[in-house]
C-alpha cells in the first residue's frame, strides 16, 4: 500500500480530472457508431491486437478502452449504466488520482496480456471495476433482473466462481494474462483479501475447537 501511496502522491503534479464517464460515453459511441456502420468494422479497428500494433497502429494501446460491453444492444445499455454506477462510485469515493492509478494499472496489465496471448480485450478491465466496488462497498444491494434483491460480495462470489472456473480451463498463457489483466485489484486489494481470508479459517478453526471441546 505504501508504493500505491507513493505512486499516488506523484500523481498530484498533474492536474487529474474525473474521467470515467467520459470514457462509459465513448463506449457508447462506439457501439452507436458500430450499430449503424456496420461495415467500417470499427469494433476491430479499435482493438487490442498484437500483431495490428507491432504493424504501427498504436492507437489500438488506448482505442481498445472504448470498445463496448456487448452486442445486443439492451444488454449493452445495461451494462454501460451499470459499470457508469460503479466507476463514478469508486471515482468519487478514492478521488481521481487513486482511481486513475487504479485503471492505469489494469490498462497496463491487459497490454501486457495482449502482448503475450496476441490479443486482449477490456473484460477485465471491467471485471476489477466491478471486483473492486464488491470489495468497498459489500453490502450494497442492487436488483438483479430488477426483481430480486441481491448484496454486491454474494454477486461478486458468483462471478467470481463462474471467472474460477472459466480460468481453470484456460492455457497457460491465457492464465498468466488474465492475472496480469487483474493486477490493479492484487496491488490494491491483495492484502485485505489474505488478511480476510486468514480470518475466515482462523473463525473456522476456533468454532471447529469449541464444538469439538463441547461434544466431550
Amino acid at each position: 500500500m505504501s508504493l500505491l501511496n507513493q505512486l499516488e502522491r506523484k500523481l498530484y503534479k498533474f492536474r487529474i480530472q474525473p474521467f470515467y464517464k467520459y470514457l462509459i460515453f465513448a463506449m457508447g459511441g462506439v457501439y452507436l457508431l458500430n450499430l449503424f456502420f456496420p461495415t467500417f468494422n470499427l469494433i476491430y479497428r479499435l482493438s487490442l491486437i498484437r500483431d495490428r500494433v507491432l504493424a504501427g497502429e498504436i492507437w489500438r494501446l488506448v482505442t481498445f478502452l472504448f470498445v463496448p460491453l456487448a452486442s445486443n444492444p439492451m444488454y449493452t445499455f445495461l451494462a454501460l449504466y451499470f459499470y457508469y454506477f460503479i466507476g463514478t462510485t469508486l471515482e468519487a469515493r478514492w478521488g481521481a488520482r487513486r482511481f486513475f492509478l487504479f485503471y492505469l494499472i489494469g490498462a497496463l496489465g491487459t497490454i501486457i496480456g495482449a502482448f503475450i496471448t496476441g490479443y486482449s480485450t477490456n473484460t477485465y478491465l471491467n471485471f476489477s471495476l466491478f471486483f473492486a466496488f464488491a470489495l468497498v462497498y459489500p453490502d450494497y444491494e442492487i436488483l438483479l433482473f430488477f426483481i430480486l434483491p441481491i448484496k454486491m460480495k454474494w454477486l461478486a462470489l458468483i462471478n467470481g466462481l463462474f471467472f474460477l472456473s472459466s480460468f481453470i480451463y484456460q492455457p497457460w498463457s491465457e492464465k498468466i494474462a488474465i492475472i496480469i489483466s487483474l493486477a490493479n485489484i492484487i496491488l490494491f486489494f491483495g492484502g485485505d483479501i489474505l488478511n480476510k481470508i486468514r480470518q475466515t479459517i482462523y473463525q473456522w478453526k476456533r468454532r471447529r475447537q469449541f464444538r469439538s471441546s463441547f461434544k466431550k
